[in-house]
């Protein structure tokens, strides 16, 4: 291997900037992120949503785009402001108390793109969404499975954390969720220690109606 490098100079195929047809087909939580904004050091949990486009790149394959968001449906939220203009209308009360963010799976879109220049690299950024106009084609579903979902909280997701880039896995590794999660599940797999020689005979187990409120413990 030659150790005379040059500066690397690949570049990244972007989709065509403007109103792009598209099907939400990746909703991963990120847990709780750390980013810096005017200088100061913000935490919050973030969720991370993907769409696949009509566009085809160069090999033949959809091109995809993603953003970022807090999760959060505060009046005030990015999120919130975004589904409210992808759905075409606001949340309703009940809707705000509990909104399922695995509705959007599978969910089209129309995205309006455009071209962005950030530390010497060039994106594609999602700058406005709404309902997709009747007439206008949708990428195709995904069949069986609508996507890719990792619900940090749902165990039985987990197996998509090896579908992800590799920085953004350690991101979600590095994350005070997956972390807690992860020490729970090594302290549940640790023998129980024996009890103390010192401790009390098991109590008898009395009937219901001789229980008292303090008794309760949650």
């Amino acid at each position: 291997m030659s150790l005379t490098l040059t500066e690397s100079t690949a570049t990244f195929e972007l989709p065509p900037a403007g109103p792009q047809a598209a099907r939400c087909t990746r909703l991963i939580d990120l847990g709780t992120q750390t980013s810096d904004y005017q200088g100061e050091a913000k935490s919050a949990r973030k969720v991370l949503l993907t769409w696949r486009l009509s566009e085809l790149r160069s090999d033949g394959e959809p091109f995809q785009v993603s953003r970022r968001f807090t999760s959060s449906l505060h009046e005030k939220s990015a999120l919130r402001a975004f589904l409210k203009s992808w759905r075409g209308r606001d949340f309703t009360p009940d809707e705000l108390a509990a909104f399922d963010l695995k509705k959007l799976l599978g969910a089209p879109a129309l995205l309006n793109l455009a071209h962005t220049e950030r530390n010497g690299r060039s994106y594609a950024d999602i700058v406005s969404v709404s309902p997709i106009p009747k007439g206008m084609q949708a990428p195709p579903p995904l069949g069986d499975s609508e996507g890719v979902l990792l619900d940090i909280s749902d165990r039985s997701t987990h197996h998509h954390l090896d579908d992800l880039p590799a920085r953004l896995r350690e991101q979600i590794k590095d994350s005070p969720e997956w972390r807690a999660l992860n020490t729970a599940a090594i302290s549940a797999s640790r023998p129980a220690a024996p009890a103390a020689r010192t401790a009390p005979p098991p109590a008898r187990h009395a009937p219901a109606a001789e229980f008292e409120a303090d008794d309760i413990p949650f």
